[in-house]
């Protein structure tokens, strides 16, 4: 029973890191659209609605790659420092 619980744990981490990462990559593209779209390209460049909006897309899908590449970097790294347990007989 101890055995299993051992073998959980790792799969809750990992289900937590992937679960932070989604949120991440969802809200964090939303979020940078919006801010660039009203403070940046709005407020202080006062540009037409749809040339904000094209620019806020733009900067929305540079973070979205930004939030993949890092999502993509931790998995890489993760998998090369486990190493895998010794069973004991």
């Amino acid at each position: 029973m101890i055995e299993g619980r051992a073998n959980e744990l790792p799969d809750f981490q990992v289900f937590q890191t992937v679960i932070k990462y989604c949120l991440i990559i969802i809200v964090v593209p939303v979020l940078s659209f919006f801010t660039a779209k009203s403070v940046l390209f709005d407020g202080i460049l006062r540009l037409e609605p749809i040339t904000s909006s094209v620019y806020s897309a733009v900067v929305a899908v540079v973070v979205l790659h930004l939030t993949l590449g890092l999502y993509i970097f931790k998995a890489y790294t993760d998998t090369e420092k486990t190493e895998k347990p010794v069973k004991k007989d």
